[in-house]
């Protein structure tokens, strides 16, 4: 079972985050900013500890690869993603570093969005957009797909993201199989009226259920 928790917006919770995530929270120079990091990361504990409840969300430590992508010990992977109040976490038993990945984005308008389109899509995918009924909301739809694989991985973003063809997630919503760097790789996009969240997890898993729980009210909700 791969879980997708998500909010569109920050509801109040507990400030349950460690010293090293407090101090990262700081550094932020405006209010806004350190309030969606400290939401984003107070929300991925308490997610942990709903689904794993041998530990209260303070109680977590997390540990980072080389290339920076964090992890727990405990035998579950996870992956995290706020877009503005918005925030996502995806999570599957695994000790793989890397069964899973997750994007979110909220659309808006984007002044730039041609310049992105040439520079990160692949020609299927531009094609595919060229016959998209809105061609931002397209491109966010692709962006949450390349970056949910990228961070499944664990590379972060990469200069060449033209290489990798999401055209499938333009097509429709279903999951689809992905190759990357040699391993085989599940997407699967949800989309809303405000934004697209997407979800990457590694094929070896053999995922039969996928369950999308919505948090937005401060309290699950479960309809996938």
């Amino acid at each position: 079972m791969l879980v997708v928790a998500y909010s569109q917006n920050a509801f109040f919770i507990d400030n349950t985050l460690d010293d090293v995530e407090k101090k990262r929270a700081s550094s932020f120079r405006f209010e806004h900013l350190r309030g969606q990091y400290t939401f984003a990361h107070a929300f991925k504990r308490q997610v942990l500890s709903h689904y794993f409840s041998f530990k209260k969300p303070s109680e977590w430590y997390f540990h980072q690869t080389p290339a920076g992508k964090p992890f727990i010990k405990e035998g579950i992977a996870f992956n995290l993603s706020h877009s503005a109040s918005s925030v996502a976490v995806a999570l599957v038993e695994s000790t793989d570093k890397g069964a899973v990945g997750v994007d979110i984005e909220c659309f808006r308008q984007m002044d730039d969005l041609e310049s992105m389109i040439e520079m990160v899509c692949h020609p299927d995918e531009m094609q595919q957009l060229d016959i998209c009924d809105d061609r931002s909301k397209g491109f966010f739809k692709l962006w949450t797909a390349k970056e949910a694989l990228l961070k499944a991985c664990g590379s972060g973003l990469i200069d060449d993201l033209n290489r990798i063809n999401c055209q499938q997630s333009l097509l429709s919503d279903q999951s689809y199989s992905l190759h990357w760097q040699g391993k085989q790789y599940c997407l699967k996009s949800f989309s809303f009226e405000w934004g697209v969240i997407t979800a990457v997890w590694s094929a070896d898993l053999l995922v039969s259920d996928i369950r999308l729980d919505d948090w937005t009210s401060g309290a699950v909700a479960r309809f996938l």
